[in-house]
């Protein structure tokens, strides 16, 4: 896990898939992005599990190159940060919805995973807001889990465990590594501070 560490070993690769989009406007890709982030946690929601796994796949890709295409058209700015860091939050929601909502899942599951989800990306961007570095460090960052989240609908297709869904698994996994990232991160803040 902690797929942020690879960021750079990738950046040649997000250049290259970045290429065909770089007429279009980044912050119209980041709407597209959380249009199909709701599209993928409907489909979730109403069982179409493969497609859900295109969808988030999709949502992943554009999310990861929006800031790509601005920084190659030399219009990359704090407005365009906030509203992909913002639509960000949306995208993490509205596919946690489908999936906590889903056959699959056990809602109060769900509920702690989302909280832990906030929190890991309010402590991220609050590190900013109070002059430091935007932290993206922890066990289990948004990279993370959307590399989970890809996969889960797949995986989910062909489970035939019993009691706990893989999908349950999956939300105490986001639930208590989760909230590991909320306590390094917190303890990465208050020692800058110090």
């Amino acid at each position: 896990m902690v797929l942020n560490k690879y960021r750079g070993n990738v950046d040649s690769v997000l250049t290259a898939i970045s290429k065909p989009f770089v007429k279009m406007n980044p912050n119209t890709i980041t709407a597209i992005s959380l249009l199909i982030a709701l599209l993928a946690g409907l489909s979730y929601y109403f069982d179409f599990l493969l497609l859900s796994f295109v969808f988030i796949l999709f949502s992943a890709m554009l999310d990861a190159i929006d800031g790509k295409v601005a920084r190659l058209r030399k219009i990359a700015s704090k407005k365009g940060d906030f509203l992909d860091h913002a639509i960000d939050r949306f995208a993490d929601t509205f596919i946690l919805l489908g999936v906590m909502f889903s056959q699959y899942a056990t809602l109060w599951i769900g509920v702690f995973a989302l909280v832990s989800v906030y929190l890991t990306s309010y402590l991220g961007t609050q590190a900013q807001a109070i002059g430091l570095k935007r932290i993206y460090g922890g066990i289990l960052g948004r990279a993370d889990r959307l590399v989970i989240l890809m996969l889960l609908p797949i995986v989910q297709f062909f489970w035939w465990g019993y009691y706990f869904s893989v999908t349950d698994w999956v939300l105490i996994l986001f639930a208590v590594l989760g909230g590991i990232t909320v306590v390094q991160r917190f303890a990465a803040i208050w020692r800058a501070l110090s």
